[in-house]
C-alpha cells in the first residue's frame, strides 16, 4: 500500500474499508465498490474518490476461476510479514456483532495475529480461527461480545477508529 500524502481519519476509515472489501468480496467495476462503501456509511463518496483509494492501495484487475476481471490487492505491493512489525500495524480493524468478534489483518498477518491473542489467554475467549488476512474470536458468553471487543482493542492499543460494530444480516 502506497501511503498517502495526508491522511484525515476519515480517509483513513474508508482506506481500510474498501480493503476490507477488496479482500472478501468480488468486485468488477468501481461503481459496485461505491455502492458498498456507501452502504457501510460513506454516503457521499465519489467515484474519484474511489478511484484515489484503489490507486493507494496498489489494486489491480486481475481474472477470477470464472474468467471475470475483479479488483485484488496487488501481492507485490503488500508488505512483507514481518514479526516485528508492532500489531497496530498489522490490523485494519476490529468488528463486532452480537455473537463474535472479527478482526480484519494486512494479508499475511491474520495468522500471527490469532497466535498473540490465544498467548493473551483472554478469559472472555472461547476461542481463535485465523486465516491469512481474518481472525474469528468466539466469545465465552455471547452475551459480553460487546465486552470481550473492547478488551481486544484496548489489548492490542488499538484505536476506536478501527473499531466498529456490526449488524446481522
Amino acid at each position: 500500500m502506497k501511503t498517502p500524502n495526508t491522511s484525515s481519519e476519515k480517509e483513513m476509515q474508508q482506506l481500510a474499508l474498501c480493503q476490507r472489501l477488496i479482500i472478501n468480496h468480488s468486485y468488477g467495476c468501481q461503481d459496485a465498490l461505491r455502492r458498498d462503501m456507501q452502504r457501510h456509511g460513506f454516503q457521499a463518496i465519489s467515484q474519484s474518490t474511489i478511484s484515489r483509494l484503489l490507486r493507494i492501495l496498489g489494486v489491480i484487475k486481475i481474472r477470477n476461476a470464472r474468467g471475470e476481471k475483479i479488483y485484488s490487492l496487488n501481492p507485490q505491493e503488500q508488505p512483507e510479514p514481518n514479526a516485528g512489525r508492532a500489531i497496530g500495524e498489522m490490523v485494519i480493524s476490529v468488528e463486532h456483532n452480537a455473537e463474535f468478534v472479527i478482526l480484519h489483518t494486512v494479508a499475511g498477518y491474520g495468522r500471527a495475529v490469532g497466535k498473540i491473542l490465544d498467548y493473551r489467554a483472554l478469559p472472555d475467549v472461547l476461542g481463535v480461527v485465523a486465516g491469512s488476512s481474518v481472525v474469528w474470536v468466539a466469545p465465552r458468553d455471547v452475551t459480553k461480545t460487546s465486552h470481550l471487543h473492547h478488551k481486544i482493542v484496548q489489548s492490542f492499543g488499538l484505536t476506536a477508529v478501527l473499531s466498529q460494530p456490526v449488524a446481522v444480516r
